[in-house]
């Protein structure tokens, strides 16, 4: 599916405490502060919108502080509108529940989640509607968003919650890319094979589900952990070749591997930024040591922006 000229990147993995939230969120704001889109005059400020679909809602409390943070205001109330409205009524406005720039200075806005969207999880299995299907609820009312009194965004980063289910899929339904964050452990390809074999399965069913496997990414790696990285890493190419024939584009894109080449080390200054609800790129350290950490490990994230960027480039040649 499309929309307009945004690129839909979705996060996911069936795993928590992967770096998940904190990929999303910090790839969102560096794309946001980062170089114009485009070339000659149709170049442009980035301009971002970050969803959270994750009934956890931790993305969202990363750039909301607890008192900026309306229960009421939430993507809860485009799911619940859904299955309650009638077919006269007008499907639900998203500028409703969407808060424009949190952070100062940063181009990146944010519809937020709510703990009640595990309810609507089990509800959505019931929904009903002739020419709407359970999946296209979030598309349809980011089109009419896009469409009307919008912003027209760069990229739309979602947050999608760690399951399978409707609200999901609906965040991968729309999606031009998904990219999966896992640690580096024994445990990185779990959930993978059920990932892609449902991602599979959407695109089989939904014949305008263009979603592609953008990479997986390594996150909260230790690099103090030089032998046991490179063990797990070899397991995981094994793995890797199992799926390889799988994503053809991407070899004849000349990606060569499925993970990025950039990986996010573990660092306590992530972990200071999103207590002061800040993305890295826009957190101000007390003092030159966690100034020093901030911008190692923001490069990190310039280099992950900066090879989503060619890998997309590469699977859209």
């Amino acid at each position: 599916m499309k929309l307009g000229q945004a690129k839909v990147i979705s996060f996911i993995n069936l795993k928590g405490g992967v770096g998940k939230t904190t990929a999303a969120v910090n790839i969102a704001a560096t794309i946001a502060k980062g170089e114009p889109i485009g070339e000659g005059s149709a170049r442009r400020p980035a301009r971002v919108l970050l969803i959270d679909l994750d009934p956890q809602s931790n993305a969202s409390l990363t750039l909301l502080k607890h008192e900026e943070y309306d229960k009421e205001k939430t993507i809860v109330r485009l799911f619940k509108h859904e299955l309650e409205r009638n077919d006269s009524e007008d499907s639900f406005d998203l500028t409703e529940v969407r808060y424009e720039s949190p952070i100062q200075d940063l181009n990146l806005d944010l519809i937020p989640s709510g703990l009640d969207l595990f309810d609507i999880q089990d509800e959505l299995v019931k929904y009903q509607r002739y020419y709407l299907s359970a999946t296209d609820i979030l598309f349809n009312a980011l089109n009419k968003l896009r469409e009307s009194k919008g912003k027209a965004y760069t990229h739309i980063i979602i947050d999608c919650p760690p399951s399978l289910g409707l609200v999901t899929l609906n965040g991968l339904a729309l999606s031009n890319y998904y990219i999966v964050p896992t640690l580096l452990d024994d445990y990185s390809h779990w959930g993978l094979d059920k990932i892609i074999e449902r991602v599979d399965t959407l695109k089989r069913c939904k014949a305008n589900c263009e979603v592609e496997l953008l990479g997986i990414l390594y996150s909260r790696i230790d690099g103090r952990a030089n032998d046991k990285n490179t063990r797990w890493d070899g397991e995981f190419s094994k793995w890797e070749q199992q799926f390889r024939r799988r994503f053809r584009k991407l070899d004849t894109r000349g990606i060569n591997s499925l993970v990025f080449d950039s990986r996010i080390s573990s660092a306590d200054v992530i972990r200071r930024a999103e207590a002061m609800h800040k993305p890295l790129i826009a957190y101000v350290p007390p003092d030159n040591n966690i100034r020093k950490a901030k911008d190692r490990c923001q490069l990190e994230w310039d280099s992950l922006c900066r090879e989503i960027r060619d890998r997309m480039k590469a699977l859209k040649a």
